[in-house]
């Protein structure tokens, strides 16, 4: 079933809502079922890998699958050979290493570097809009739809002879679970596709081992680039703090912030670079329960909320 006739089976149930409301929460129910099953997949490659170290994640972005080295003949290379992490914390993908240098770029042996992750389906713009989740499952995106009509809007219902208009609260809960049943068999569905490499036995071990396996599949499809963080800010600094940090707290990423420094006195905190601040300087924090004030251009007081005990914070303006 494609979005038009959905549209058009919805519609003869609620004929006064618009065409394009229903296509609207189509949509809406699309996103939602792709959220919590995470059908379906991409990847993307990371840019300018020799010169950053974080990179600004892709729209339609719900989470990370793998991250993905290769060298310049297309053999995998792994994060634990160079002591990589990664984490995803601000809307961006930041890579560190766990040694005692930081990094300011990726390994020269890696050639390209991809994210494997999960995302949300295109936008249902108009009604020839395909819907990209199995086709088997598109129904779990009507019955959504008709749970949350048949909750919210009263319907003609016979009644004692008469002809009344009420909400279907029966109806609704028959939809919402029919949704349920259709997002847990697709769930299920995704994961009898789930299959392992090949076990190699060696007797003289005990148990199986299974190497690991990661082909380069870059010429299935178009691949994304994900800009890195010096193509996007002019000026970026990122720091994760705890309040028994000492000072000069060194940010994790600094990018043509020369003389930023940080400091720490209990729930305050204190940035400080000549000269570098101004209307453009940009603030965000993990924790939203802190503010900050800007006290003047190489100055910024930030308060965190009392009894805080770790926080992660980015300071930008851009590019």
């Amino acid at each position: 079933m494609n979005t038009l006739q959905s549209i058009e089976s919805i519609q003869q149930i609620f004929p006064n809502l618009s065409r394009n409301q229903i296509r609207l929460d189509l949509d809406i129910a699309q996103k939602l079922l792709a959220s919590e099953t995470g059908e379906i997949k991409t990847r993307a490659s990371l840019s300018n890998i020799s010169t950053n170290f974080a990179w600004a994640l892709p729209s339609g972005f719900i989470g990370i699958e793998d991250l993905v080295f290769y060298d310049s003949d297309n053999n995998p290379k792994y994060p634990s050979d160079f002591h990589y992490k990664y984490e995803i914390e601000l809307w961006k993908l930041f890579i560190f290493t766990t040694g005692s240098t930081p990094i300011t770029g990726l390994d020269s042996s890696i050639s390209s570097a991809y994210i494997h992750y999960r995302e949300l389906p295109a936008t249902l713009t108009t009604e020839s809009t395909s819907m990209e989740m199995a086709e088997q499952f598109r129904d779990a995106c009507e019955s959504y739809v008709f749970g949350k009509y048949f909750a919210k809007f009263p319907v003609e219902m016979f009644s004692n002879g008469q002809i009344i208009k009420a909400l279907n609260i029966q109806a609704a809960q028959l939809h919402k679970n029919e949704y349920e049943k259709l997002r847990l068999k697709l769930k299920k569905y995704l994961g009898s596709q789930i299959k392992t490499s090949g076990e190699a036995q060696y007797y003289q071990h005990a148990g199986a081992q299974v190497l690991p396996r990661r082909p380069n599949d870059s010429t299935s499809g178009t691949t994304v680039s994900i800009a890195a963080l010096s193509d996007i800010y002019a000026k970026y600094a990122y720091y994760k703090i705890t309040p028994a940090l000492s000072d000069p707290v060194l940010p994790t990423i600094q990018i043509n912030y020369d003389t930023i420094a940080c400091s720490i006195s209990g729930d305050s905190i204190i940035l400080t670079s000549t000269g570098d601040f101004d209307a453009e300087t940009i603030i965000n924090f993990s924790n939203q329960d802190c503010t900050y004030t800007y006290d003047s251009s190489s100055q910024i007081t930030i308060t965190a909320p009392s009894g805080w005990t770790n926080a992660s914070f980015e300071i930008y303006e851009r590019d």
